[in-house]
């Protein structure tokens, strides 16, 4: 999100920030539909081109996780980096909101615990594309509505065969909230409980 949305052009133009989360959803590699929960960390670098225009890179960790096939076993931890470009068509004004749109493009790399329960490597690649909606109260408080569409192949071992799959919902749908103090952090959490499931908290600070 930029450092405000109602168009100014504020001197401020990079963002530095941290996030943890985690997400579960399940994955349909044909023969079998696995669920999924992994939990990560991860930091970002921003950089607002204009008041309509970002880009943001991110890098961070798998912290752990599980996986279920014909039982619950394990993930690993592993490695996950994204690219994501941001453009603010709507500005807000004192009664609308602002209107932020995204597309993202990121990869993770982990190991999962298959059905021969050995570690086979879990690989995953991902288009998603976001809108966020939301106004700014009393300077201070930024409730928000966002929702995402993606799609992107999982590449993993299952049943003794290379196999690839893909998320069964392909969008996720949710609200939160981000509390600001003004010229010095941002602190966010967001939960986005439709389609994958997901939860995640940070902060980031402009200068």
């Amino acid at each position: 999100m930029p450092y405000e949305c109602d168009g100014d052009d504020n001197e401020r133009r990079w963002r530095a920030g941290a996030s943890a989360g985690g997400f579960r959803t399940t994955i349909d590699f044909g023969d079998q539909k696995v669920d999924i929960e992994q939990v990560t960390a991860s930091a970002a670098l921003g950089w607002q081109r204009s008041p309509r225009w970002g880009l943001v890179l991110s890098v961070g960790g798998i912290l752990g996780g599980s996986v279920a096939t014909d039982a619950e076993r394990d993930v690993g931890t592993g490695f996950m980096g994204s690219v994501t470009g941001t453009w603010l068509p709507v500005f807000e004004t004192d009664r609308r909101p602002f209107l932020l749109a995204s597309l993202t493009f990121g990869g993770a790399i982990t190991t999962a615990e298959s059905d021969d329960a050995m570690s086979r490597r879990w690989s995953a690649l991902d288009l998603r594309a976001g809108l966020m909606v939301g106004k700014t109260l009393a300077d201070r408080f930024v409730p928000f509505a966002a929702v995402r569409g993606f799609v992107g192949p999982v590449s993993w071992r299952l049943g003794g065969q290379d196999v690839t799959g893909t998320d069964v919902h392909k969008y996720s749908v949710g609200a939160g909230v981000t509390l600001r103090i003004p010229g010095v952090l941002d602190v966010f959490g967001e939960i986005l409980p439709l389609g994958e499931q997901s939860a995640s908290v940070g902060g980031t600070v402009a200068f």
